[in-house]
C-alpha cells in the first residue's frame, strides 16, 4: 500500500499558478497575463467553473498567447475520463501556444500536466525540461524573477530533482510568488524526499488559505499514511474525492477508500 501511495505522486502536476495579486483588476482593463493568472490559480485547486467563468468575461482577448494557454488547461481539465476528443483539442491548444511564445514556461508546464494526464510520460517530461530550461533562461536575464524560479522548481519536481527544487521554489516565495502555489509544490518536493513531516505542514499551509484546494487533501495523504497516521488519511481522501470527484487520482482515493472501509 505505501509503496503504491508514493509513486503516484506524479500523476497530478499542475499544482502551480502565476501570482495572483493583479487578478482584482477589473474587466476592461485586466491583460491577458493577469487573466492567466487568475484563471490557472483556479484551475489547478480544481475549481473548473469560477476558472470557465473568469476566461468567458474576458473573451475579447482570445486570441492571445496566455489566454490561449489557460483555455487549453480548462479543455483537458474538463473534459477528462469523459470526451476524449476534447482532451487533445485541448493538448492541441497548449502545444501550439508553447511553440508559439518559445521564451515562455507556463504552457510547457502545462502542457506537461495534460500530457502526464494522458499517461505520455516521456512526452510529458520532455515538456517539463523544456519549461525548465525556459525558466532558466529569463532567471539569467532577471534573477530576481518570482515566476521564472516557481516554474523552475515546478518543472524540477516533475524531473524529481526535489532538492534543487525547495531552493527554486523557496527563492520564488521570497521574490514574491503566490506562497500558497510555493507550498504545494513544496509539499510534493518534500514526499520526494521522503519528509513526511515537512510535506503535511507545507499541505497544512495550503489548506490554512484555502480549504477548497482539492489535491491538497490527496497529497496530505499521503503523508499521513506514512506517519501511521490512516485515519487522518482517509478524512483527507474522502475529501478529495468530494472536491474533486474526476481528477486522475480521484480513482485511486477510490480504491483506497473503499479497500480499507
Amino acid at each position: 500500500m505505501r509503496r503504491t501511495l508514493v509513486t503516484i505522486v506524479f500523476i497530478f502536476a499542475a499544482a502551480a499558478s502565476l501570482p495572483t495579486a493583479i487578478a482584482d483588476e477589473p474587466a476592461d482593463t485586466a491583460t491577458p497575463e493577469a487573466v492567466r493568472n487568475d484563471a490557472i490559480s483556479k484551475l489547478v485547486a480544481w475549481k473548473t467553473e469560477p476558472a470557465e467563468v473568469d476566461l468567458k468575461n474576458a473573451e475579447d482577448l482570445d486570441k492571445t498567447q496566455p489566454y490561449l494557454t489557460a483555455r487549453g488547461l480548462l479543455m483537458v481539465t474538463n473534459s477528462l475520463n469523459q470526451d476524449d476528443k476534447m482532451v487533445q483539442k485541448g493538448v492541441d491548444i497548449l502545444e501550439a501556444q508553447a511553440k508559439r511564445d518559445p521564451t515562455d514556461p507556463v504552457a510547457e508546464y502545462y502542457l506537461g500536466v495534460a500530457l502526464n494526464w494522458l499517461e505520455k510520460r516521456g512526452q510529458a517530461k520532455a515538456a517539463w525540461s523544456r519549461a525548465r530550461d525556459r525558466a532558466e533562461a529569463q532567471i539569467e536575464k532577471d534573477p530576481r524573477d518570482p515566476r521564472a524560479h516557481f516554474y523552475r522548481g515546478a518543472a524540477l519536481v516533475q524531473l524529481q530533482d526535489s532538492a534543487e527544487a525547495i531552493k527554486e521554489l523557496k527563492k520564488a516565495e521570497r521574490f514574491g510568488f503566490d506562497p500558497t502555489m510555493v507550498n504545494f509544490q513544496l509539499g510534493l518536493a518534500y514526499l520526494l524526499e521522503e519528509k513526511w513531516g515537512l510535506a503535511k505542514e507545507a499541505f497544512d499551509e495550503v489548506h490554512s488559505v484555502d480549504q477548497r484546494y482539492a489535491h491538497l487533501y490527496f497529497y496530505r495523504g499521503l503523508a499521513w499514511d506514512k506517519l501511521d497516521r490512516k485515519d487522518q488519511m482517509l478524512k483527507d481522501f474522502d475529501q478529495f474525492v468530494r472536491l474533486a470527484p474526476n481528477a486522475p487520482e480521484a480513482k485511486t482515493a477510490r480504491a483506497i477508500l473503499s479497500a480499507m472501509k
